[in-house]
């Protein structure tokens, strides 16, 4: 039995009103760009660090090298609780418990992908590269532009949008 709520796939109606909704509900022009944007965008992305910063970030985003083993020194009851998350977890999943090597390995590359997209999305989200932006903005005269010091740009916690 077709539910009665919902129209019949190919309805005018039901699609002239979707299309109206898709194209005005919330579909409010961008604003103006800063006019100083462009030009400071241009030379954060010349600055020598922000340019050693891309070769970075292509690297590793283009790396299909093997894992390199690493030694990580942690307190005894870090790891132990660390293990004892890993298997409520794996108990829950009906599954083994991974190896304290396996679940560092999986934390530290979940961190360094999460760094990696973070500085490729955003750059300005590590403090030294926000305080470059900064000065940029600053002799540019476009205290506006700039980012909070100290802190990162937008991030999920903020309800303000990045500039990149």
């Amino acid at each position: 039995m077709p539910d009665d709520k919902k129209p019949a796939a190919g309805d005018p109606d039901f699609d002239a009103a979707l299309s109206a909704w898709e194209t005005g509900a919330g579909n409010t022009p961008d604003p103006a760009p800063h006019p100083a944007l462009a030009r400071v965008k241009a030379q954060f992305a010349a600055h020598p660090a922000v340019c050693d910063l891309t070769r970075v970030l292509d690297a590793a985003q283009n790396d299909v090298g093997d894992p390199v083993p690493v030694t990580v020194r942690l307190q005894p009851g870090l790891l132990a609780l660390l293990m004892h998350i890993e298997g409520l977890d794996a108990e829950q999943a009906k599954r083994a418990p991974l190896s304290q090597e396996r679940v560092l390995s999986g934390l530290i590359s979940n961190h360094l992908e999460n760094l990696l997209h973070t500085l490729v999305t955003d750059p300005t989200h590590h403090p030294h590269f926000a305080k470059t932006w900064n000065v940029l903005c600053a002799q540019a005269g476009a205290a506006a532009l700039s980012v909070p010091d100290g802190m990162p740009s937008a991030g999920p916690e903020s309800d303000e949008e990045s500039v990149f």
